[in-house]
């Protein structure tokens, strides 16, 4: 049976002190130290052969607190266990690291993390290894423990398995994304419905890693074609992961992961003058103003991919020689800013697929959430804002002049280009990206609250402000 967002609230009511629950994977890191800086008790489960990553990287120490002699401090807040059986809450403790053979015993346990109060912090790791299919039905209807952020809305990252993807709620929003191609699948390959003489690109789930994905770059529709045969013979792809991968048109442009937090404690607040205004300038209602205000915009980190970063540095001549398919294995991320003036499109973007969710999967986003993008060059009529949700948002009148977009040097009459945020990918919890904010905090964010704040940080903030002021109800589901 489905856990519904009510039986969360309750359980959380009569919480004294939550305990932060992290599943030791992706971001896990990000969320460890920002809980540290919060003074919020934390608990990481994780497995033996990645235990080592929080045994060597203690997050330790009361916030501000000098650390000189680390193994002092580690072993005064630092415990380890192998059962979640074994953690007292009483005990003297900071964190816990907890470390089970595999991640999905975590269920197992849900009777004695309730009892500890616990709240978990999703990231993907937790919806895959947890999930336990592509609707995370292990989640949905086996994991009682509260969630700091939105339980239905985690499975639309599993584009293609499942109905209402990421894809899905995007056109509802209206939003650009990349347009996608028909094909039919056989034995031995893909093969086109149609010619199509532009770039493109396969996405399909890797056959032996559930976890990662097979990307494949083509210069056209043949060029595809072929490519895919040859992964299937390298055993790469098979015929039912080609079944439920989407192919779509390439967009060219820089990746952009835009990082952002939903705050429902800020979302009751009065903003002012600010609030007056945007719903002036943008018609919308003061509710959904403020819900827009607190849908807070905090950092941008980009990608990098093995083994195609590599073979990119090379000179083209050694490119051209080269017949290794490139693989897209995320590897790191960096620290990215964006020309100021594209922030108003990304801003619309992000608020129309916000809306989505509120309408479409109530209550909607709550907490982090990423909007993963390309940032393009292209004709405006080409992404023109359609939103299909049927309630009273307008996102103002949509612009129809050069200047209305924000361009002055277009000559009159004729059709403007711009930089286009195109939707690729949405994560609706802690995105893979945030640890390149560990410890320096997000521009964004640091500017707004005049102290470091990654992602990590601001969902502590976020929980600390809630477990104090007794609103542990408005975050979880």
């Amino acid at each position: 049976m489905t856990i519904e967002r009510e039986e969360a609230q309750k359980m959380v009511e009569s919480y004294k002190e939550p305990i932060c629950l992290n599943l030791g994977s992706h971001s896990a890191l990000d969320a460890w130290q920002g809980q540290r800086n919060y003074g919020l008790r934390s608990i990481i489960y994780t497995t033996p052969q990645r235990a080592r990553i929080y045994i060597q990287n203690p997050m330790v120490g009361k916030p501000s607190e000098t650390i000189e002699d680390l193994p002092n401090l580690v072993s005064r807040d630092m415990k380890i266990v192998n059962d979640p059986k074994d953690i007292r809450k009483n005990d003297k403790w900071q964190s816990i690291i907890c470390i089970l053979e595999k991640y999905s015993e975590i269920v197992r346990y849900v009777d004695d993390l309730i009892d500890l109060e616990c709240i978990q912090i999703p990231n993907r790791a937790f919806s895959v290894y947890v999930g336990g299919d592509e609707n995370c039905s292990v989640i949905e209807n086996k994991f009682p423990v509260p969630i700091v952020g939105s339980r239905k809305l985690l499975k639309i990252e599993n584009r293609g398995e499942i109905e209402r993807d990421y894809y899905w709620f995007a056109e509802k929003a209206g939003i650009p994304c990349p347009q996608s191609y028909d094909f039919n699948v056989s034995k031995s390959g893909i093969a086109f419905k149609e010619t199509i003489d532009e770039p493109m690109i396969l996405k399909a789930e890797h056959p032996h890693r559930k976890f990662e994905r097979e990307f494949i770059f083509a210069a056209n529709s043949k060029d595809m074609e072929e490519k895919v045969r040859k992964e299937m013979q390298a055993g790469n792809l098979n015929e039912e992961n080609l079944e439920k991968a989407r192919l779509e048109q390439l967009v060219l442009g820089p990746h952009a992961n835009f990082n952002f937090f939903f705050s429902p404690l800020d979302a009751k607040g009065d903003w002012g003058d600010a609030e007056k205004w945007y719903s002036k300038l943008y018609n919308v209602s003061t509710k959904n103003a403020r819900a827009f205000l607190a849908n807070q915009f905090l950092s941008i980190d980009e990608r990098r991919e093995t083994i195609f970063d590599g073979l990119r540095r090379l000179p083209i001549d050694v490119q051209e020689k080269l017949r290794k398919i490139p693989s897209f294995e995320v590897t790191a991320h960096v620290l990215m800013s964006l020309r100021e003036s594209l922030l108003k499109d990304m801003h619309r973007y992000a608020d129309a697929f916000f809306l989505a969710t509120r309408e479409y999967e109530p209550p909607g986003i709550i907490g982090a959430w990423c909007l993963q993008t390309l940032m393009t060059w292209d004709r405006v009529s080409k992404y023109e804002l359609n939103p299909q949700i049927k309630i009273d948002f307008t996102s103002g009148v949509e612009p129809k002049t050069a200047v209305e977009y924000g361009l002055y040097d277009v000559p009159e009459g004729e059709e403007p280009y711009m930089h286009i945020p195109v939707t690729q990918d949405v994560a609706l919890r802690h995105g893979g990206g945030t640890n390149v904010h560990m410890g320096i905090g997000s521009q964004y964010a640091n500017a707004k609250y005049q102290k470091t704040m990654s992602m990590g940080d601001r969902i502590a903030l976020e929980i600390r402000r809630a477990w104090k002021s007794e609103q542990l109800s408005e975050i979880v589901t």
